[in-house]
């Protein structure tokens, strides 16, 4: 299959942003600060803090598939305040 890329929406709730394993390019097409992680990513820099990508940002990200053992594992996104589009390329 060749490669597949959508546009996300990411507000102040955890938001999958993909499913897929091994190489994703994510790029922040928004004025807010978007925090990459698990299920459980919080928009700040505690311990459950996400990858931060800056407004107009892009970041390739590596996910093992050993990561993604589970049906329901995913990429998750979310932003402090108001919303971003978060293009995802897989």
């Amino acid at each position: 299959m060749g490669y597949q890329s959508t546009v996300v929406s990411v507000g102040t709730d955890a938001t999958v942003l993909t499913l897929a394993q091994g190489g994703v390019v994510l790029q922040n097409l928004g004025s807010e600060i978007v925090y990459v992680g698990g299920p459980e990513v919080t928009a700040d820099e505690t311990s459950t803090g996400g990858l931060q990508l800056p407004a107009s940002d892009t970041t390739a990200v590596t996910i093992p598939a050993a990561q993604m053992r589970r049906a329901d594992d995913a990429l998750y996104g979310r932003t402090a305040s108001g919303t971003a589009s978060v293009a995802v390329l897989t």
